[in-house]
């Protein structure tokens, strides 16, 4: 089971840790690198063949799982794999 299918992703009650497991997960996958280069400060553009594009199609991905839609201008201030975990709490916060 991955995590998208073993977290309840319906806007209930998140969970941080696991919406940061997830931003891990999903920036690993697109990235082709272990999850354990992937801590919450870690500057995403400073990964491994990190790129604007592929940040983006992570983005978009943790959108679809969750269900939400991030505001432009948030995305480009988000940083870190923490950053943008917040930013999906928050979100949830805004609609539940």
């Amino acid at each position: 089971m991955t995590m998208t299918q073993s977290a309840d992703h319906r806007l209930s009650a998140l969970d941080a840790t696991a919406v940061l497991d997830e931003v891990r997960g999903q920036t690993s996958k697109e990235l082709g690198i272990a999850v354990g280069e992937i801590e919450p400060d870690t500057v995403l553009k400073q990964l491994p063949g990190s790129d604007s594009v592929r940040l983006l199609r992570v983005v978009a991905q943790i959108e679809r799982i969750y269900d939400v839609e991030l505001e432009d201008e948030d995305i480009f201030a988000v940083r870190t794999a923490q950053d943008l975990a917040d930013l999906i709490l928050a979100q949830h916060r805004d609609v539940a």
